[in-house]
C-alpha cells in the first residue's frame, strides 16, 4: 500500500476512480522551475526540495514515515524559510498554510510538553493541547501537510529527542494518550544557521576561496555545493546528536548570496513593493537604476536578503509613503526620488491626489506616483 494513512489511501483510490489521480502530478510537474523563479541563487537547494515533494506525491516513499524529512542549513537571509513558504503556496492554499514551530521558544526542557502535551497527573493533562496544528500537519491526498521547525539549534536537546519517533514512525501520541497526530502525509522541514560562521571564515582564506570556486562550478553544473556540504556537516556533527542527524532524508546546504543574487533580490523586492502599491491605488514607475542603488546600499553577504529588504523599506517604501500622505500634494505632479551612491531621499513631495466623493460626483482617482532616479552629479563618481 503506497500510503500507510488509511484516510489518504482512500482519497487516492477515490481520485483514481474519478480520473483525477494525475491532476496533482500535472500541477507539480514544473514545481522546480516555479520555485527557482522565487528563490534566488539556490538552484541546488530548490532542486533537492522539489525532488522531495515529487517523491512524496508519487507514494513511493517509506509508508510508515513522513513524506520527507529535510534539513535546510545555511547563513541567515538566504531563503531557507522562504523556500518552505513557497512550497506551501504551491502545494497548499498559500505561503502561510503550514504548521510552523519556532524552536527558539522551546529552549527549556519542560517546553517539550508544548509538543506532546502534559503527562497524566500534571496540570493540563486532560487537555489535548499541542503546538502542532493537526489540520495543517495531516492534510489530505491533494494537499499534504507541511511542518516547519525553524532554527532547530535553539531548541533543547530533549525537544529534539522527542521528535525522533515522529521522524522515524510518522506519529505522535499525546502524553495523555487521548489523541494521536499523524505525520505520514506531511513534509517535515528543519532550518538551521549552524555552520554559517565557519563558511564565512573559510571564504576569507585562499583555501576558502578555492573551495568556494569549486562549489560554484558544481552548482553551475547541477551537482551541488560539495565544499559547503563538508564544512557544514562537520559543524552539525559537533552540535547535533548523530542519531538525530541520521533521521534526515537529506541535508540541503544553502550558499551565501553573491552579487548577482543580491541584485536579483533587489529587483524582486522592488517588484513586490510595486504590487503592494498597486493594491492601494498607487501606480509606481521605477527606473532600472533603482534596483542597482538598493543593491549597493543594502546588500551584505552576512545578512543576505534581509539587508536588501531593509534597504528597499528605508530608501524607497518610506519616501513613497511620506509622499502619498503629504498634505501638500498637487494633482499631476510626479514624485521624484533623488538617489545618491548610498542614499535616497524625496526631493519633491507633490503627488497626484484623489478627490473626495464630497467634492466630485465620480469615484476618486487613484494616486499616481512616478519614481524617477536622479543620480547625484559628483566629480569622479561612477557606478563602479
Amino acid at each position: 500500500m503506497p500510503f500507510a494513512n488509511d484516510r489518504i489511501e482512500a482519497q487516492r483510490r477515490e481520485a483514481e476512480l474519478r480520473g483525477e489521480a494525475g491532476a496533482g502530478e500535472r500541477r507539480h510537474g514544473d514545481l522546480e522551475s516555479r520555485l527557482a523563479a522565487r528563490i534566488v541563487g539556490q538552484p541546488a537547494a530548490v532542486r533537492a526540495v522539489a525532488h522531495a515533494i515529487e517523491l512524496g506525491r508519487s507514494g513511493l516513499g517509506e509508508p510508515d514515515r513522513p513524506l520527507s524529512c529535510t534539513l535546510l542549513v545555511g547563513p541567515t537571509g538566504v531563503g531557507k524559510t522562504e523556500l518552505v513558504r513557497q512550497v506551501a503556496s504551491e502545494i497548499r492554499t498559500g505561503r502561510d498554510d503550514l504548521c510552523r514551530i519556532d524552536m527558539s521558544s522551546l529552549a527549556q526542557e519542560h517546553y517539550m510538553a508544548s509538543l506532546s502535551g502534559a503527562p497524566p497527573g500534571y496540570a493540563g493533562s486532560r487537555e489535548d493541547f499541542s503546538l502542532f496544528d493537526s489540520g495543517r500537519v495531516e492534510g489530505d491526498f491533494y494537499t499534504p501537510g507541511i511542518v516547519l521547525f525553524d532554527e532547530l539549534e535553539k531548541a533543547h536537546t530533549s525537544v529534539l529527542r522527542a521528535l525522533l519517533h515522529v521522524m522515524d514512525h510518522g506519529v505522535l501520541r499525546l502524553a495523555n494518550g487521548n489523541r494521536t497526530i499523524d505525520f505520514r502525509n506531511a513534509h517535515l522541514f528543519f532550518t538551521s544557521n549552524l555552520g554559517a560562521r565557519e563558511l564565512f571564515t573559510a571564504e576569507r582564506t585562499p583555501w576558502g576561496r578555492a573551495r568556494a570556486a569549486i562549489a560554484s562550478a558544481r552548482r553551475r553544473d547541477g551537482a551541488g555545493s560539495g565544499g559547503t556540504q563538508r564544512i557544514v556537516r562537520r559543524v552539525l556533527e559537533r552540535r547535533v546528536d548523530p542519531e538525530f542527524l541520521n533521521r534526515f532524508d537529506e541535508i540541503v546546504c544553502f550558499d551565501a548570496l553573491d552579487a548577482d543574487a543580491g541584485r536579483a533580490v533587489a529587483e524582486l523586492e522592488l517588484a513586490a513593493l510595486t504590487l503592494r502599491c498597486a493594491r492601494r491605488g498607487l501606480t509606481v514607475v521605477m527606473a532600472p537604476e533603482v534596483a542597482e542603488v538598493v543593491y549597493r546600499a543594502g546588500f551584505d553577504r552576512a545578512y543576505g536578503a534581509r539587508s536588501v529588504r531593509r534597504a528597499v523599506r528605508s530608501l524607497v517604501a518610506v519616501p513613497i509613503a511620506r509622499a502619498a500622505h503629504d498634505e501638500r500634494g498637487t494633482a499631476g505632479t510626479p514624485l521624484t526620488i533623488e538617489v545618491g551612491r548610498r542614499s535616497a531621499l524625496v526631493s519633491d513631495f507633490p503627488v497626484q491626489r484623489a478627490e473626495t466623493r464630497a467634492r466630485a460626483a465620480q469615484p476618486p482617482l487613484p494616486i499616481t506616483l512616478r519614481v524617477r532616479v536622479v543620480r547625484a552629479a559628483r566629480a569622479g563618481h561612477d557606478r563602479g
